[in-house]
């Protein structure tokens, strides 16, 4: 019998599709995970893969050539709405973000095979930041259960200003990656031997002639400060866990995305092959160095 395996997936948007191409990889090594663990986009994806969701389905929803036409598809309809009378009486909250993502919610909701985390077989974590200072919230079994799969997704994805905080149980909650990018630790302690990541925000690294990322304008530094600072904190995270579990495989398969924009829908077949690529390339790197077995 294998190892236990987590997989872990970071945030990042329209680029949080890498992970499909991640967990394509892990497939076409029949490696399985038991273990989910993720925030913002990682959530969203791990929610509906960690319940036999494929990858092609997930790709299907976020197709741009189908969204304007089929239903199904997530489109920029699920993030706008009339706010209800509870919020109209509040301006403060109106004003706290400028979409909602309630649509949204009921969007997945449709779309789990299961909304219960309590009827899950696999392990489902999903982190989220209470906007009120409490920290990290962790929803899932012997955390935060008393709460609907897709409600917790939501409160992880709720970008801060772009949404308006999303609220469970009289609580206020925004994008778990506010607090932590991956929450390796859950992985862990849920009894993770070998633990996958999947993070978007890798720094792009200029090759042979290429020219800095300086004359591509403001956007490309911005995002590229990004990548750094959040690749920097994983890169410190993964070094304490080692100390602290000698025993933990951490095997990082995150794909240079630093030249795709965070929002571009159209790119997101050439997000997930990129992701399949180096996902495929590592693991089999991994596997054949035994750390699997």
């Amino acid at each position: 019998m294998g190892k236990k395996v987590a997989f872990i997936g970071s945030g990042g948007a329209v680029k949080g599709v890498a992970h499909l191409g991640a967990l394509r990889a892990l497939e076409a090594l029949d490696l399985r995970p038991s273990i989910f663990v993720g925030a913002s986009a990682g959530a969203l994806v791990n929610a509906l893969y960690a319940q036999g969701v494929t990858v092609d389905t997930m790709l299907g929803w976020l197709d741009s050539d189908k969204r304007p036409h089929d239903p199904n598809a997530l489109a920029f309809r699920h993030f706008v709405g009339l706010p209800s009378l509870r919020q109209l009486s509040a301006p403060g909250y109106l004003t706290s973000g400028l979409l909602s993502l309630d649509r949204f919610e009921r969007f997945l909701a449709h779309r789990l095979p299961s909304n219960d985390f309590a009827s899950l077989d696999q392990d489902l974590l999903i982190t989220a930041a209470d906007i009120d200072g409490r920290g990290r919230a962790v929803f899932g079994k012997g955390y935060i259960e008393s709460v609907t799969i897709s409600q917790a997704v939501a409160a992880s994805c709720c970008v801060p200003l772009l949404f308006r905080p999303y609220e469970i149980g009289g609580r206020y909650y925004i994008d778990g990656e506010v607090v932590r990018t991956l929450s390796l630790d859950l992985a862990v302690e849920a009894g993770a031997e070998v633990v996958v990541i999947s993070n978007v925000y890798r720094a792009h690294v200029t090759r042979g002639r290429e020219r800095s990322l300086v004359f591509k304008g403001a956007a490309a530094v911005g995002r590229q400060s990004l990548n750094m600072m959040l690749s920097e904190k994983e890169k410190r995270g993964i070094d304490l866990l080692h100390r602290l579990y000698p025993n933990v495989e951490f095997v990082n398969v995150s794909a240079d995305l630093g030249a795709f924009p965070f929002l571009s829908q159209r790119r997101v077949r050439d997000i997930v092959r990129r992701g399949y690529r180096e996902a495929l390339r590592v693991l089999r790197a991994a596997e054949r160095s035994g750390v699997f077995a």
